[in-house]
């Protein structure tokens, strides 16, 4: 069904059939579609090189146990590497309430329990302050932290907390990819969704010791073993076709990144960098979220008005789904449900943000904010 907004909120930004074409022909020549074919693993080559020389802290020998596998989807990925990290079953997962839902589906399908937090209020992310004091308190065998909107987590502390408690970290970075950092003790999913910078139309990466990559990428493949299933596994492997998409986004990914912090320099420009998340101003996120305290279902309802469409991630949190109402909820320290959230859900909304907003675009987007700011 067709839509009536005058300006979308987000527009893919994939390789265009040309660009795909010389890596389509050789899908036909090889005829190897699915599989871990030829254009899979060049992919997760690739995309291994390219994270570990954004890494410059990384030593060499740590860096080349660290690797890159490639999935159906980010859940897959984040299913399978809960998978693949052999944890206890059920193990209660600390994961923040502020996030997509596929972070605490990924915890309930493995088996183990979502135990849901709240968020620091500057940064809009579980840290491991957060994380330490809950861990004393009750019992957390692991913790899942986001990188919320695509902004990047800080590794080395946590990487810090998890040699001091001993509690398993692992990385939900859906929409970090070009972003975040990599660590070689802490296992990260990125999602290839359609919808993301870095996107293919659909797909997953785990980047992580070898070992882990390993034994995610055979239980994507049903746990084949000489023939025969060791375990039960399941059918989460990328194909030929979407890994052609990859290489091709690859070679287009800076003048994509580019064109998007265009964007996002006219907005800053326009609105102020004041109001939006303070890391803004050195990161291109995934999704470009405002910040206007009490104000944001006016800014929703003034936006659609002007037929401009808006996104509420990821609002209502975990803890209001249906879907989640067994899970544990971890207080704030003043016995409140969930605070911080609780107050971003009146102050974030999702702009328009994608590489096609042209600058008169960007200038109605502007004008109704302003109006509801300053209102």
């Amino acid at each position: 069904m067709q839509d009536n907004w005058k300006i979308k909120c987000l527009v893919p930004d994939l390789p265009s059939a040309e660009d795909v074409l010389p890596y389509l022909k050789r899908v036909d020549q090889n005829r190897w579609y699915s599989n871990f074919g030829p254009l899979v693993r060049e992919f997760e080559h690739t995309m291994a090189s390219m994270f570990k020389e954004a890494s410059p802290a990384l030593a060499a020998t740590r860096a080349e146990r660290t690797n890159v596998a490639t999935f159906s989807s980010a859940t897959t990925a984040l299913e399978l590497m809960l998978r693949a990290s052999g944890l206890k079953k059920p193990a209660r997962i600390l994961t923040p309430a502020l996030t997509f839902s596929a972070t605490a589906a990924s915890i309930e399908i493995t088996g183990h329990t979502p135990v849901f937090c709240d968020v620091d209020s500057d940064n809009w992310c579980l840290t491991p302050e957060i994380a330490k004091r809950i861990s004393e308190k009750y019992q957390i065998d692991a913790v899942l932290p986001v990188a919320i909107y695509g902004y990047p987590i800080e590794l080395d502390t946590w990487a810090e907390f998890q040699r001091d408690t001993g509690i398993r970290v692992f990385i939900d970075a859906a929409a970090a990819l070009g972003n975040q950092l990599i660590h070689p003790d802490i296992p990260i999913c990125f999602s290839l969704h359609a919808t993301k910078p870095f996107g293919i139309g659909e797909g997953g990466l785990l980047v992580a010791s070898d070992q882990l990559v390993e034994r995610a990428r055979n239980l994507s493949n049903f746990a084949f073993c000489d023939g025969t299933s060791r375990e039960v596994g399941t059918n989460a492997k990328l194909a030929e076709v979407l890994a052609a998409y990859g290489l091709a986004q690859i070679t287009r990914f800076p003048e994509v990144q580019a064109r998007r912090k265009q964007v996002l320099d006219q907005y800053i420009a326009l609105l102020g960098e004041e109001h939006f998340h303070p890391l803004t101003k050195d990161y291109v996120p995934g999704t470009l979220l405002i910040d206007a305290p009490g104000k944001a279902a006016a800014l929703e309802r003034a936006l659609s008005d002007a037929r401009i469409q808006t996104r509420k991630w990821y609002f209502p949190p975990l803890n209001e789904h249906i879907a989640f109402q067994s899970a544990e909820i971890i207080r704030g320290d003043d016995g409140t449900l969930l605070p911080h959230i609780d107050d971003l859900k009146n102050r974030l909304i999702g702009l328009p943000f994608h590489a096609f907003l042209t600058e008169s675009d960007l200038q109605e987007i502007a004008s109704v904010v302003s109006k509801v700011l300053e209102s």
